[in-house]
């Protein structure tokens, strides 16, 4: 369903809005080519893990009670005008605590080797494309002990219009990165307008997806500190035509709920910023021809419910 802009207020708007538009950079890279998607059900199995071991030692760690917080997914899709579904190059998880006014932010790599209920064993980014919004929040599930609320998917054209309506975003660059960033751009703090914050958050060759993800959220943090200075009447005018293009699982009442959580305390709140897998918490390999992580679940969880989300 399409988001009804009459029935949500303006802080979930600057939030959906900000960190919808990070992920959707992905659409915009010629390194994340459309994947053929082949749809395998779990009775086929068996190719999965050919002389790969995989311990799905995820319930080895006994996940704590999330209830209390809201989690929101929000995913990027590389979808061309005309194209059904397609896998989640950005997923970020968006939680929330009320009563603590803490908030983090936490990317899960789309390469993660994961158990998908009712197919194969796949990549991550495999069950958006599967099975949209109500598998991948199965997934996370299954495999995370991760309740997710609600999602908010975003593929859209807008990234540069919006950094450019906020009047650029300030971030701190390498002289590898003012590189490539280009126009004009120097090591150190520069105001980059929509364009160069683009480059920005496209760059992987220099390093690798981990960082990438980690620009992204650079450029998400600088979005959302300027946008919460932003008066009532600036915020509409700037989400008003972007809004429409994002898509979600939650009725007007969720969001409303979520937006009325927040809109006390937005001014004050700081994100805090995640990226699963952490070093030490996965092994590369090579699985039916798929480059991927394979995560030490046991691990993971432990660091999410310890230290990630803001229980």
């Amino acid at each position: 369903m399409k988001i009804n802009l009459k029935t949500v207020v303006t802080s979930v708007i600057t939030i959906a809005v900000v960190l919808g538009s990070v992920f959707a950079i992905n659409r915009f890279s010629s390194k994340n080519a459309v994947e053929t998607t082949t749809f395998h059900k779990a009775e086929t199995t068996s190719e999965a893990t050919t002389n790969v071991e995989i311990n799905w030692n995820g319930d080895e760690f006994k996940a704590l009670d999330n209830d209390g917080l809201l989690n929101i997914l929000l995913i990027g899709q590389d979808r061309r005008e005309g194209e059904y579904r397609q896998r989640s190059d950005a997923m970020i998880l968006c939680s929330f605590n009320p009563e603590t006014n803490r908030m983090s932010a936490i990317s899960f790599l789309r390469d993660l080797y994961v158990q998908i209920p009712g197919y194969d064993d796949n990549r991550l980014n495999a069950a958006y494309a599967f099975g949209g919004f109500e598998l991948i929040k199965e997934t996370f599930n299954h495999n995370f002990g991760i309740t997710v609320d609600g999602c908010l998917e975003s593929d859209f054209e807008g990234f540069e219009k919006i950094i450019d309506a906020v009047g650029g975003v300030e971030i701190e660059l390498t002289s590898e990165e003012a590189e490539i960033v280009g126009d004009g751009a120097s090591q150190g703090t520069c105001n980059l307008n929509g364009k160069q914050a683009l480059a920005y958050a496209r760059i992987r060759k220099i390093d690798s997806d981990f960082q990438r993800t980690s620009r992204q959220r650079n450029i998400l943090n600088a979005v959302f500190e300027k946008a919460k200075s932003y008066q009532l009447m600036e915020l509409a005018g700037l989400f008003s035509e972007i809004l429409p293009m994002m898509s979600t699982d939650m009725t007007d009442y969720e969001i409303m709920t979520f937006a009325l959580t927040l809109s006390s305390s937005l001014a004050e709140m700081k994100i805090q910023s995640f990226c699963v897998p952490a070093e030490g918490t996965y092994k590369s390999a090579t699985i039916k021809d798929m480059a991927v992580l394979i995560p030490d679940l046991y691990k993971i969880k432990k660091l999410i419910f310890e230290e990630y989300l803001p229980i």
